[in-house]
């Protein structure tokens, strides 16, 4: 009997190479989605290794997902220590999510009798427009949009709230702080109490010239736990779904999963006008990146919209294969799990900055000259890194 992975002739002779666990996680995704009718063909095969397949699912935070949306008749084929780990992963998911989602409302209580108000992007709302619901996609850390200009009463706000600056974790001077402004897109917190980290934009990464009161005008609101909270218009927040994931690299398969559920919207979305608005913030590949991958690996049909160019064809296939390699990647060092020699494993000349101090898990003494790339005396400071690598 074949294998659903192995019969897609997008994949060729590659997927047919991929390792076992990999397919399978791929083929759980695709029956998840409903764009394979069976996941039977490869749930007794004895050479898949329990172990592993549950470290990939929990690398790629799709448990919860999966739990959720396979069928039950399907799910019950899977070995019992895999059945165990979904369900683990969906009492988790649902737990974190309700932790941050009851973080949200109380943020926008604060800022809001601070005066500011602020966008959210991604976090519980996007799961409950996306995934019909706040346990179906991992929850990670909050992302809130902001004004520049506000930035400073945010800041205070949030600290006396009981959340601990994690990035910059020291005090800036005048200068730094306006440098810091110039150079980065955002400050972090973290609720220690809570475990809750928190994004703090005040320029959206990949599209920056989206201004907040642009986007604030357009923005929708929904209503959790009692709280009406702004969000993203749809528009921006699919761009940001791709910019997003193409910025990580897509090296986690949930996001591409955001993807998939997107474009199983068709219908409801203008995909027309979503490129159109991607060639003109620049991001077109992004999209056209993410929307193969979805394609390719999870077997989701493309609007034509989305289609690439016969002129960028090369380019785009180039930047998906490469998308696969680090997916197949047991280690991948954007999230880095330890430090070398006290710097980050990402730092280094051509190298993107390191996503943030919470993404290191060890304490070092020494210096992370990633952090902060390019403000000067800001570099020479300590570094001391908060926990968690919950990129959402």
């Amino acid at each position: 009997m074949t294998h659903p992975v192995e019969n897609d002739a997008r994949l060729g002779r590659r997927g047919r190479a991929w390792p076992a666990e990999f397919r399978a996680v791929v083929g759980l995704l695709r029956c998840a989605l409903g764009t394979a009718d069976t996941l039977s063909a490869f749930a007794g095969d004895g050479a898949l290794r329990p172990g592993v397949l549950n470290a990939l699912l929990g690398r790629h935070r799709i448990g919860a997902f999966l739990r959720h949306r396979l069928p039950a008749a399907e799910r019950s084929r899977l070995p019992a220590p895999v059945q165990a780990h979904l369900d683990q992963a969906a009492q988790e998911t649902a737990r974190r999510a309700l932790v941050r989602s009851a973080e949200l409302v109380r943020l926008s209580r604060i800022l809001g009798t601070a005066g500011v108000p602020f966008l959210s992007v991604k976090g519980p709302l996007l799961a409950q427009s996306l995934y019909g619901g706040l346990g179906g996609r991992h929850a990670g850390d909050l992302d809130l949009f902001i004004r520049p200009d506000q930035l400073a009463a945010v800041d205070q706000a949030l600290r006396g709230a009981g959340c601990r600056r994690s990035m910059p974790d020291f005090e800036l001077t005048p200068r730094q702080w306006r440098e810091f402004l110039r150079l980065k897109h955002e400050f972090e917190y973290f609720n220690d109490t809570t475990g809750v980290r928190i994004e703090v934009e005040w320029r959206l990464a990949g599209l920056s010239e989206l201004t907040f009161a642009d986007e604030q005008a357009r923005g929708e609101s929904t209503i959790l736990g009692g709280e009406k909270i702004l969000r993203l218009p749809q528009e921006t927040e699919f761009l940001y779904l791709f910019t997003h994931g193409a910025g990580h690299g897509w090296f986690r398969l949930f996001w591409l999963v955001d993807v998939a559920l997107l474009l199983q919207r068709q219908p409801h979305v203008d995909w027309s006008r979503l490129m159109k608005a991607a060639r003109q913030h620049g991001v077109d590949t992004a999209v056209w990146q993410g929307a193969r991958l979805a394609e390719v690996l999870l077997g989701v049909p493309l609007p034509a919209a989305l289609r690439v160019p016969a002129a960028r064809e090369t380019s785009v296939r180039w930047l998906a294969s490469k998308a696969v390699r680090a997916l197949l990647r047991r280690s991948w060092s954007c999230f880095a799990r330890r430090a070398t020699n006290g710097i980050c494993p990402r730092a280094g000349p051509g190298r993107p900055p390191c996503c943030a101090p919470g993404s290191c898990r060890r304490r070092t003494g020494r210096l992370c000259r990633c952090r902060i790339g390019g403000l000067g005396s800001i570099t020479r400071r300590r570094r001391s890194f908060g926990s968690g690598d919950d990129s959402a």
